[in-house]
């Protein structure tokens, strides 16, 4: 079977590829009357034993996840010298540099399909993943799918190493990452699916975190950051504990819910698409807030 598509400009690809990106987020404690409690699911098992596969090195400007429907943690670990990477089943991935991407998805669907994360575009064919280049303008001008070959811009790519190949585990799948105490870098987390993301802390560097359809990420005391960037889509939750940061920046798009337990920024930016609820504790100075929709922005000091 042979599909093709041409003339594709970058604003074109850009407007597609934001209607089909998804992300993720941990479920809020039950103490938590704001967030609520989410209903069980297949992280309510016991964690399968996780094996160390690769590693990235602690002078790395940043670590991004891109994830789909996995049990993930990212906690600070004493003596390393680089950043360490688990997995309950290592064939699911694929790292290449400071990038951890998953190649074997929860779901293997059949057909084409392009979404995008932080971590760039990507087209999903018949499971087969490939990471989308683009030109010196940042354009996607063609892409064709011949007799089973992804062909972008004229060059013919190659499925990211593993998703040819998906793995055989079983179970609940879980990713670890272990960073030093001395890291300082940023964070990226870009969530599929059902995740079920935590992050016992963080320092320095820049965060974001995309969260799409139910995802879930929970976060112990973030501080000392560049900017943080929550963004949900769909019935995502966001609960953070406590920042500090000098940009903080929120969307909500659907019925999604970011709380804040406290925490400072010198500039804060918080939208609303729907019927979101956010959450601000502490001292968000510089807020502009904006709602369209029944959605609600509580800010408290």
């Amino acid at each position: 079977m042979a599909k093709s598509t041409s003339g594709l400009r970058a604003r074109t690809v850009a407007g597609a590829l934001q209607a089909l990106a998804v992300c993720c987020l941990l479920p809020a404690p039950a103490s938590n009357p704001q967030i609520g409690t989410p209903p069980s699911s297949l992280f309510d098992q016991p964690p399968s034993s996780v094996i160390p596969f690769a590693e990235i090195p602690a002078s790395a400007e940043e670590i991004a996840l891109s994830v789909e429907t996995v049990k993930v943690t990212v906690h600070r670990a004493a003596a390393l010298d680089s950043v360490k990477v688990l997995s309950s089943c290592p064939s699911h991935w694929n790292v290449s540099g400071n990038v951890v991407r998953q190649v074997a998805l929860s779901s293997t669907a059949r057909g084409v399909a392009i979404r995008a994360d932080a971590t760039g575009a990507q087209a999903i064919v018949n499971g087969h993943i490939y990471q989308l280049p683009r030109d010196a303008e940042g354009a996607v001008h063609s892409l064709k799918i011949e007799n089973g070959e992804v062909i972008i811009n004229g060059q013919r790519l190659k499925p990211l190493p593993g998703s040819d190949v998906p793995g055989s585990c079983t179970g609940p799948e879980t990713l670890e990452i272990q960073v030093p105490d001395s890291y300082t870098g940023g964070l990226v987390l870009s969530c599929h699916g059902a995740s079920d993301v935590q992050v016992d802390s963080w320092k320095g560097g820049t965060l974001v975190i995309m969260l799409h359809n139910q995802s879930t990420v929970s976060t112990g005391r973030l501080q000392g950051l560049a900017k943080a960037v929550v963004d949900i889509e769909g019935d995502s939750r966001a609960e953070i504990k406590d920042i500090s940061t000098r940009a903080f920046v929120a969307n909500i798009n659907g019925s999604g819910t970011v709380f804040v337990g406290g925490g400072s920024a010198d500039m804060s930016n918080a939208t609303i698409s729907g019927s979101g609820k956010m959450v601000l504790k502490g001292r968000f100075r510089n807020l502009r807030k904006s709602i369209n929709g029944t959605g609600t922005i509580q800010v408290t000091e």
